[in-house]
């Protein structure tokens, strides 16, 4: 292994994997491209490749073939500051790395969108971060750093207790991956957390909510979509917290109906069994991966609505092609971490880890993400 890599990429051959090293690349910033899988990882690093075209010089990676075991982990993660960790689904794969990362002396991110996976991950590991100066950040990604960037602008007025949120986006294709990934939290009918009164209450997992996006004259339907991490993350600041997405109508029929299957299909099972339930569906509902997302055809919008005793306000955040953004916002952490622009260790999201106006600048300087309010 090379030094002065400090970086690594973990399960980098799938479709966020591959954005992510696109990312980094485009940054210069070297980094160890890993996997359980050299031949897959081999193909992966070509397509990254040809995708950077002629600024492809600028890609500097080496390629790691280690399973996701501890001890296996540990003398890869020694050589590095940052692992970034898109492995999914989380709950089922993702505690090696974790663990790993802590006793390599690692900064972690993550990828997921799984509620249950962050909630779990905080309570059992945030405390040691903390105590080493190490920042964990799960959903370092579309799902749910965006939002909480967007409710970060909201909380700048100190009275602001509750919050209201919602994720719009068009035209989405979830990966492979993020199918297994995405079954798993949203045929969980035990959590799905919201925060009402700073305690958590449970949405029912097959249920649609009509919603009103900004600027579109038609209502939409949503769903909880695991929960939503803001509800964790802004436990104990506010009060009130709802997060809703509008996956879009071309999905969520096909939604409804896996999560009615699962409903009808787990009782008596074990969590070891409603988990292979939650892959069997995916796998029969999954596409395959598609390609990569644009910014014209991938849009979105956050809305976030806050209230106190005496006062509302609403700031909209448009954000576009959410998985790219995801690579772009993992790379850019990565990059703040190098700098020495950590601002909080511990269990956060990159909206209190870092400077939240100064990520949103940055995204908006690179067509991802509109402008700040004045």
């Amino acid at each position: 292994m090379s030094l002065g890599r400090k970086v690594i990429v973990y399960g980098a051959n799938g479709y966020t994997g591959k954005l992510v090293a696109e990312s980094l690349a485009n940054r210069q910033i070297p980094f160890y491209f890993a996997g359980r899988s050299k031949d897959k990882l081999d193909k992966a690093l070509g397509i990254v490749r040809e995708r950077l075209g002629a600024s492809a010089w600028k890609l500097n990676a080496e390629i790691v073939a280690v399973d996701s075991e501890v001890d296996k982990l540990l003398p890869v993660f020694k050589q590095c500051s940052v692992v970034i960790n898109v492995a999914g689904p989380f709950m089922q794969v993702a505690w090696p790395v974790v663990e790993a990362a802590l006793k390599a002396g690692c900064h972690y991110m993550d990828t997921t969108g799984e509620q249950d996976w962050v909630i779990a991950i905080a309570d059992r590991y945030g405390a040691e971060f903390a105590a080493k100066d190490l920042l964990m950040a799960p959903a370092t990604s579309f799902m749910w750093s965006s939002g909480a960037l967007a409710a970060e602008v909201v909380l700048e007025d100190p009275e602001i207790d509750s919050l209201d949120i919602l994720y719009q986006v068009d035209n989405g294709l979830p990966s492979e991956a993020s199918t297994k990934s995405f079954l798993r939290m949203v045929c969980n009918d035990t959590s799905q957390y919201y925060l009402e009164q700073n305690e958590y209450k449970a949405w029912p997992n097959d249920v649609a909510h009509d919603v009103f996006v900004p600027y579109r004259n038609a209502k939409m339907r949503a769903h909880p979509w695991g929960g939503a991490c803001e509800p964790v993350w802004l436990k104990g600041r506010v009060r009130n917290c709802k997060v809703l997405t509008a996956i879009g109508e071309h999905m969520i029929d096909g939604i409804l109906q896996a999560i009615r299957a699962f409903n009808a299909q787990s009782p008596g099972l074990d969590q070891a069994g409603r988990e292979a339930l939650t892959n069997a569906i995916s796998t029969q509902i999954s596409t395959g991966e598609p390609p990569k997302d644009h910014p014209d055809v991938q849009r979105g919008v956050i809305v976030v609505y806050g209230q106190s005793r005496t006062r509302t306000t609403c700031y909209v955040m448009n954000l576009s092609a959410a998985y790219t953004w995801t690579g772009e916002l993992s790379a850019e952490a990565a990059r703040l971490i190098l700098d020495g622009q950590l601002k909080r260790p511990g269990f956060q999201s990159v909206a209190t880890a870092f400077d939240h106006r100064q990520l949103i600048r940055t995204f908006n300087a690179l067509g991802f993400c509109s402008a700040l309010p004045n």
